[in-house]
């Protein structure tokens, strides 16, 4: 078996299907489906079944799914500990854009200056899906909020983000909660918030960027629950009333989390002194 037919047998199962594959591995998908075959000929057995329009791993699929994630994570930390072992290697570091762009540039920044050895490689994404992307090796570790309690995983909690309900300074606002796209932990917390407020009633409305959100609540067209940090220093500070948050959590627990028994554990966990000791220095 090769690595490139396990990694796309793999990216059959986590993609839930040929397309998604395809568009993950870059390719097109006849050679998903090729070399599906070709797995399925060299083991003498089906590895999926077609259930209405889907696929379904068979028992044996079940079985090669399990030694496939083994191998590749195996594949993955032998060629990082090399690279590794070099006088330098890249790092890569997935966070929600808000993260990147409040809490951890001035980490970076020192991580640059007092370890030049590591090489830090920027990817955003939600935090669930970032959750996926350390899982399966996209990235060596994230910057999340909320982190899941995870066998494969390791949380380090960095920083504590306080909760705040932010509204327009200056005119009434429309009963629309702002919020960013799923998957986002401040999503979360403000519709929780939303419910415990009894104020479930009230219009959600989805934006792409903190930015966005944090403007339509200036021109009052509604309010949201965000993290005080996302409003501090931000173009729109004075235009938005802050006011700390009645119902459910204060706070969103920002972590480092990764996979245990990374290779790269040490560069990782530098980078997690550093965005607690410059959270404290705020």
């Amino acid at each position: 078996m090769e690595i490139l037919t396990l990694r796309t047998f793999k990216a059959v199962v986590d993609e839930e299907g040929i397309k998604g594959a395809a568009d993950k591995l870059h390719t097109v998908q006849s050679n998903i489906t090729n070399r599906i075959k070709k797995l399925e000929t060299e083991l003498d057995t089906k590895l999926f079944n077609i259930i209405g329009r889907k696929l379904h791993l068979t028992l044996s699929g079940q079985a090669l799914y399990n030694y496939a994630d083994q191998i590749l994570q195996l594949e993955y930390e032998a060629t990082t500990v090399i690279l590794r072992n070099k006088e330098n290697y890249e790092l890569r570091v997935g966070m929600p854009e808000t993260f990147a762009a409040v809490h951890m540039p001035l980490a970076l920044k020192k991580l640059k200056q007092n370890h030049p050895q590591i090489r830090t490689k920027i990817y955003t994404d939600t935090s669930d899906k970032l959750v996926f992307s350390v899982l399966n090796n996209k990235v060596d570790c994230a910057a999340i909020g909320n982190a899941p309690q995870h066998e494969k995983l390791v949380v380090i909690p960095v920083v504590k983000e306080e909760l705040i309900m932010v509204t327009p300074l200056d005119s009434e606002y429309d009963p629309v909660l702002f919020v960013r796209d799923p998957g986002c932990g401040y999503r979360k917390h403000a519709i929780m918030w939303r419910l415990e407020a009894e104020r479930d009633n009230d219009e959600l409305m989805l934006m792409s960027s903190a930015d966005g959100i944090l403007g339509c609540v200036a021109a009052g067209l509604g309010y949201t629950i965000i993290g005080k940090n996302m409003v501090v220093g931000s173009r729109y500070e004075k235009s938005l009333v802050m006011t700390p948050v009645s119902h459910g959590p204060s706070y969103v627990q920002l972590s480092i989390v990764y996979r245990k028994d990374s290779p790269l554990e040490s560069g990782i966990l530098t980078l997690a002194k550093l965005l607690t000791d410059t959270s404290y220095a705020k």
